[in-house]
């Protein structure tokens, strides 16, 4: 027998309605902390007294858009960030693709190995990956922060086949008796088929390479090719932090992150809920 709305008491879903409200009130707590900080200043940041600023000022967000090339850094932020998550997605996409439809010797043992890298930590590989940037002559370059994600990612790999693995293989057989290549198919029918999977991976990687900090710290020397987050720590001094200026600095790098959470929510929840499914 199905529960509908209306056989539901009215205490329980007010009871279920004030910890929903609970609980975003907690969520939404740091982020609003966060943006009433910037309009304060360093003494009642650090005196703690107020929640609300006594006095506003915009004098923080001039402070960071004027004593440091903020907008360089925001842009090569967008740069590295989009490119690197296209690359990598698409990379992505066609492996698993392969691993799903493709037949040929070995495909399980090599599928097999794609979930053994995603065991290894990150770390492990950075030595490595910092010689291969070396030997290539990309240092203090912005495509060494891009082309070591085209080679896509074992996570994206495995999320993205199982989601192709749905899709029924007479529809690829049919496709192929029409004279389709592989990569036509790949294309034209597989793509738009997972594209709630591949707007997950999209906001999920895009996420990750904007808020990235060691690479960057690790590949670029130039002030002028930093990214928004290294950006950021040039107000930290060793003795005197301006906090009311990082934080200006960490609300204006939220912005592009919370825009493409927004913008693909809907894919991002159906990406979700079918992987649940699975």
């Amino acid at each position: 027998m199905k529960t509908t709305n209306e056989n539901i008491p009215l205490s329980l879903k007010v009871i279920c309605y004030a910890i929903l409200l609970g609980l975003s009130l907690v969520i939404v707590f740091p982020f609003l902390w966060l943006l009433l900080s910037t309009f304060k200043s360093s003494y009642e940041i650090i005196s703690g007294t107020n929640f609300f600023p006594k006095k506003w000022t915009f004098d923080n967000y001039v402070t960071i858009l004027t004593e440091i090339p903020m907008l360089s850094f925001f842009k090569n932020s967008v740069f590295v960030s989009v490119l690197a998550t296209l690359g990598g997605v698409f990379a992505s996409a066609m492996s698993a693709f392969v691993f799903a439809k493709l037949q040929f010797k070995g495909r399980e043992t090599l599928f097999a190995m794609v979930l053994v890298v995603m065991m290894i930590p990150s770390v492990v590989t950075m030595i490595p990956l910092f010689i291969i940037i070396k030997t290539v002559g990309l240092m203090d370059s912005l495509w060494a922060l891009i082309l070591p994600s085209w080679t896509g990612s074992a996570f994206g790999v495995f999320f993205l086949r199982q989601h192709m693995m749905a899709v029924p293989d007479a529809l690829y057989e049919s496709a192929k008796l029409e004279g389709c290549s592989p990569f036509r198919i790949f294309i034209s029918i597989f793509l738009p088929l997972v594209k709630a999977a591949l707007a997950t991976l999209v906001v999920l990687n895009f996420i990750a390479h904007w808020n990235d900090l060691i690479s960057p710290l690790i590949y670029l020397n130039s002030p002028e090719k930093m990214t928004i987050t290294v950006g950021i720590s040039y107000f930290r001094g060793q003795y005197v932090t301006n906090y009311p200026v990082v934080l200006a600095g960490i609300f204006l790098s939220l912005i592009p992150t919370a825009s493409v959470f927004l913008f693909a929510q809907k894919y991002l929840t159906k990406g979700m809920l079918i992987s649940g499914l699975k």
